[in-house]
């Protein structure tokens, strides 16, 4: 769709870790029937995160510095009322493919909250501050879960990464 649309689009010649901002979905809005034979998402929210993350030979490398720039910035940045994102072409990044079985995790959360003192910090704030969460074991692991390295790192993350070194 890119080269469509008069991007240049090249490749990496070979697997490299690069530094870069990736965003994460925080929330968004989808509407309720097809439009086109998408669903919509709007009213889209992220964060972005900087980190190193591997990429491979063969993956997409997209310069800023042409002619269809417009284009690319309304394509690729999620919040834009155009994206990619919008149009619902990534929504696999919005489901979660890890979790976890509460009666094995009890023991490492109770390990990650012993271990962890700013984990154990935000739980406790939490607790203190939601009655909800308070009260529901499930929310508590989830809570845990969501903070620990066991965590599934690419969940919500999209697929599309800003370079900040020079590839």
């Amino acid at each position: 769709r890119l080269k469509w649309n008069g991007i240049e689009v090249e490749t990496l010649q070979a697997d490299k870790k690069l530094k870069v901002e990736m965003y994460y979905i925080k929330d968004y809005k989808t509407v309720e029937k097809p439009y086109e034979g998408h669903y919509l998402h709007s009213k889209i929210e992220v964060e972005g995160k900087e980190q190193t993350v591997q990429f491979y030979k063969g993956d997409y490398i997209i310069k800023t510095n042409q002619a269809e720039n417009q284009y690319l910035i309304h394509a690729l940045e999620p919040t834009s009322a155009d994206s990619y994102f919008a149009w619902n072409f990534f929504d696999a990044i919005l489901q979660q493919k890890e979790y976890f079985s509460p009666y094995v995790f009890e023991d490492v959360a109770a390990e990650l909250l012993k271990t962890n003192p700013d984990l154990r910090k935000r739980f406790d704030a939490k607790k203190a501050a939601d009655e909800k969460f308070a009260n529901n074991a499930y929310a508590q692991l989830l809570f845990i879960y969501q903070n620990s390295p066991h965590y599934e790192k690419t969940h919500n993350r999209y697929p599309i990464g800003r370079a900040i070194e020079a590839f």
